[in-house]
């Protein structure tokens, strides 16, 4: 069967909301893949995309019309889909099958890219959803059969999380020390990558975790999945507060937000030697004495996603042990303006998972 037209949500001018579009489909070539889409997750970072950008602190604003993508943009980086078309050179996928998209694709041939790390390149970003047409559509086109991992038996509505919330949580929380059962790890900021840190670390860590977030229904939900204890961060003191309820012992902190406010904790609640890994993208500027580096032997590091490694390893990993399972709110795909909406406004819990 041949799929030639795609039906799309997509924005047409930054900022402003999708609109249904039909697009057409030129036949499949080389190594493209097309999937019908069942499950797309959507991202806090979609609505910095469909802003067109990034706060960089000091009153500046990256542009991702500069860097090259162009509009319409169709959104949706978290893509569970049935694979339905094969280009001719496609080897080792089936139609029929059911497999989850890693979407942060590079060039594809630097030495970045042939490491696994094609969510780094510098040379050349495609990546679905942003450069290319994401999963807020019936269907999408995938240029290559090696970004498609089978999911197997795994709920496809989770599955479709761990391409950015799933692996984004897993490369975050790789990069903070080997902890102990005495030790506490700090999640900073609930949402959605936040809470799945809390489930993958409860499952994986011997910390404690203590889960930070103004919200108390993602505060509550921390403690359902896996978080020691709970605090909100703008409560009087909430700095010692949360120091002396974990002993000043907190070896790691993870800032889900990544804004000023959330930088500032985290590096406030570790003890010395301490790991701060910063993954949110709420923009801002980090301010930091220079000598409290040294005097306080901090370490303080930067994680965006993960590579196409790590999402296999995740989706082995979820077919292997039963991981604790971050709240899921399905909505039909013509919905997403207001999914978007209660995402911008906090009224999400876990994540919004669309459903074509």
């Amino acid at each position: 069967m041949k799929f030639t037209c795609a039906h799309r949500w997509a924005f047409t001018a930054w900022g402003g909301k999708l609109e249904a579009t039909e697009d057409a489909l030129q036949p499949v070539q080389g190594h493209e893949v097309t999937l019908r889409v069942t499950h797309c997750g959507i991202c806090h970072s979609d609505l910095h995309i469909q802003e067109g950008g990034f706060d960089m602190g000091g009153g500046k604003l990256s542009s991702l019309e500069r860097a090259g993508t162009r509009l319409p943009v169709t959104m949706g980086h978290e893509i569970v889909g049935e694979v339905v078309e094969l280009g001719p050179e496609v080897s080792g996928v089936t139609l029929g099958q059911l497999v989850v998209v890693y979407p942060w694709l590079g060039c594809g041939a630097c030495p970045v890219c042939l490491r696994g790390d094609e969510h780094l390149c510098v040379k050349a970003a495609r990546n679905l959803g942003i450069q290319l047409p994401g999963g807020y559509a019936d269907l999408t086109r995938v240029p290559h059969e090696r970004y498609l991992v089978p999911v197997g038996s795994l709920d496809p509505a989770r599955a479709a999380t761990f391409a950015c919330a799933g692996i984004t949580a897993l490369g975050a929380i790789r990069k903070l020390p080997v902890m102990v059962a005495d030790d506490w790890v700090a999640v900073i900021g609930c949402g959605g990558v936040g809470m799945t840190a809390v489930a993958l670390l409860s499952a994986t860590s011997a910390a404690r975790i203590v889960a930070i977030d103004p919200d108390p229904s993602k505060r509550e939900a921390a403690l359902r999945h896996g978080a020691t204890a709970a605090y909100d961060p703008n409560a009087a003191d909430a700095l010692k507060t949360i120091n002396k309820a974990c002993g000043s012992n907190i070896a790691g902190a993870l800032d889900f937000v990544g804004a000023e406010s959330s930088s500032a904790l985290a590096v406030g609640l570790v003890r010395r030697v301490g790991q701060v890994v910063i993954v949110g993208l709420f923009g801002g500027e980090f301010r930091m004495a220079l000598p409290l580096f040294a005097l306080r032997s901090l370490s303080i590091t930067g994680s965006y996603v993960a590579g196409l490694n790590e999402l296999r390893e995740l989706v082995a990993l979820a077919q292997r042990v039963q991981l604790p399972e971050i709240p899921l709110d399905l909505r039909p795909l013509d919905t997403v303006n207001q999914a978007l909406d209660d995402l911008a406004n906090g009224r999400v819990v876990g994540r919004i998972v669309l459903q074509p």
